[in-house]
């Protein structure tokens, strides 16, 4: 037994490369000590420092989200090309957004799509994914709403939360495939089960719409409010409908402007809606009509349909601004093409996410 490799079959540098890294995970992830990202970053730097890849990309990631060392892209690019170009996929998928968001590196939806197309072709669901929704939004290819959802369905098959919301959004709206209400909540609700914030906000609008599942209102409000917990502006503006209505929940409307108010502030659409509604109103909050005017212009701009209605209706009765008829037709001639041809839409608040 003298001759027993006693480090795995690793060389000595390895070895300890390999000991920094999962002790830099350790302390990432709470593993057995207290979360500590200054202390997980030091060990990812020990180990990048002997060219322990998934460190590499590992580091790279603590200066895109400035955890435990100063946020710093162009470093975060520097290490997350480093390790893509020494193989690692999950590198590989996080250039490709470089790329997509046009940040550090020039935007071009050409190059990301090749990234991610690389990576989905090793099977990374992350790449998949993304590669899903450049053709939805047709960036870097031509549009494809088939292959859009091809791309999201495999992507879900390795249980990738993004993914199985995305392939529920395409059963919800149709895209890319029949609609089919009960697919999309069974699909919303596999990605919600794993806490991902936007699919918990989209399970509460099935239950509180009834697509896909029974309507079930103290349902809709649980969900809404584990999203909200994540920090999701959408749940909480649905959360404040909730109060609003009394749906699931004992009707408080003064705690429904606080939750739209927090939402709204941080750009949330129906959030802004909602509150707009409340301060024309009075409902809930003193009434103020410029205030409501701006937060309706607010919504309209992030091209939240029923929005339209609304500023159509204070264009053309100064509500809160200069009556002004060819901004009033403007905005009714927009609100009819998205669906909502009639102002103070309140109805249909719920059903626009």
């Amino acid at each position: 037994m003298a001759n027993e490799n006693t480090n795995g079959g690793l060389s000595p540098t390895d070895f300890l490369a390999k000991k920094y890294f999962d002790q830099g995970e350790k302390f990432f992830t709470g593993d057995g000590v207290n979360v500590d990202f200054k202390k997980a970053a030091s060990n990812y730097a020990q180990s990048a420092k002997l060219g322990y890849v998934p460190a590499i990309f590992s580091l790279g990631v603590c200066y895109i989200r400035g955890m435990g060392v100063q946020h710093d892209e162009n470093k975060a690019y520097e290490l997350i090309k480093q390790a893509a170009d020494m193989g690692n996929l999950d590198a590989q998928f996080t250039l490709g957004h470089f790329y997509f968001e046009g940040s550090v590196v020039e935007r071009d939806y050409d190059k990301a799509v090749e990234i991610f197309k690389a990576a989905a072709e090793h099977g990374h669901p992350g790449g998949l994914n993304d590669l899903g929704f450049c053709y939805q939004r047709g960036l870097g290819v031509e549009q494809d709403f088939e292959k859009a959802f091809e791309c999201f369905y495999n992507a879900a098959q390795a249980d990738f939360a993004a993914a199985q919301n995305n392939v529920g959004d395409c059963y919800n709206f149709g895209r890319g495939v029949e609609a089919d209400g009960e697919k999309a909540y069974l699909y919303y609700y596999k990605a919600a089960q794993s806490g991902y914030a936007i699919a918990q906000n989209n399970v509460g609008m099935c239950y509180l719409n009834g697509r896909g599942v029974n309507t079930d209102h103290k349902q809709a409000v649980h969900w809404f409010e584990e999203a909200g917990k994540q920090g999701n502006p959408v749940a909480v503006a649905n959360l404040g409908f909730c109060y609003e209505t009394g749906k699931g929940i004992e009707q408080n409307t003064e705690k429904a402007v606080q939750l739209y108010t927090i939402a709204s502030d941080s750009n949330s659409a129906p959030g802004q809606f909602n509150l707009a509604k409340c301060l024309r109103d009075g409902n809930g909050v003193k009434a103020d009509k410029e205030r409501a005017f701006s937060l309706f212009k607010r919504a309209a701009d992030q091209q939240f349909p029923v929005a339209y209605a609304e500023l159509a209706a204070c264009y053309e009765k100064g509500i809160g601004t200069k009556p002004d008829p060819e901004l009033a037709a403007k905005y009714a001639e927009l609100a009819k093409t998205a669906g909502y041809p009639m102002a103070s839409a309140t109805a249909n608040a719920d059903k626009a996410e």
